[in-house]
């Protein structure tokens, strides 16, 4: 089996477990504003979201759907204060800078580049230990498309067998990867479409370790 050597992490829900509260306080704000721009109840805007997510698995590719600027759910995203909710994380910094330093760490998120930075801020987590970061911002289709990832191969020059793709959702960070020959790992949860799947993401490390053998 080919050794893997870049792992691809997707951040909300990925590097931290989304707590429902967190969630619910970003749909509040995501369903307002599709209300407010389309003209139609918080009810009506809340179904019509639920649905097209339904089918599609991303919040940003729901949004386009639905006829608005995918600005609009990084504007919900960033009005939350996640800080209320989500804490520094020694363990998952220690995953990444020792327990997974011979890998290469890069960031593959839907989530803008102001709202990765302050993220990764919240978190504790040093930009420097990602060797790449790919946001909704570099990018002109955000997952499920596989743009991003195509970035990140770039980034690398390598083969996709040599990457995995980490993340919460099979639609985003599992099923597009797979298109590309990308590896993947789900966490916080069990994927049948995933290569393997994890409890919680402090597991990753020994998943890899596995492969390796």
């Amino acid at each position: 089996m080919t050794q893997v050597k870049h792992l691809l992490w997707d951040i909300d829900g990925t590097l931290y477990r989304s707590t429902p509260k967190l969630v619910e306080a970003i749909y509040r704000e995501t369903y307002s504003r599709i209300s407010s721009r389309l003209k139609i109840s918080y009810e009506e805007a809340r179904r019509r979201f639920v649905t097209v997510y339904s089918e599609l698995g991303g919040a940003t590719a729901t949004i386009v759907k639905l006829g608005l600027s995918r600005e609009l759910i990084q504007e919900a995203v960033e009005s939350v204060d996640k800080a209320k909710y989500i804490k520094p994380d020694p363990r998952l910094r220690e995953m990444l800078e020792v327990k997974l330093r011979d890998f290469t760490h890069i960031i593959v998120t839907n989530t803008s580049r102001q709202g990765t930075f302050r993220t990764l801020d919240i978190l504790n987590l040093p930009p420097k230990i990602f060797e790449g970061i790919i946001t909704a911002d570099d990018v002109s289709r955000s997952k499920p498309d596989t743009e991003a990832f195509k970035k990140a191969l770039k980034m690398t020059g390598e083969f996709a067998g040599r990457h995995v793709s980490i993340g919460d959702r099979e639609k985003v960070d599992i099923v597009p990867a797979k298109k590309l020959g990308i590896r993947t790992i789900f966490v916080w949860g069990t994927s049948r479409l995933a290569d393997a799947s994890v409890e919680t993401v402090y597991d990753v490390p020994r998943v890899l370790a596995d492969w390796r053998r």
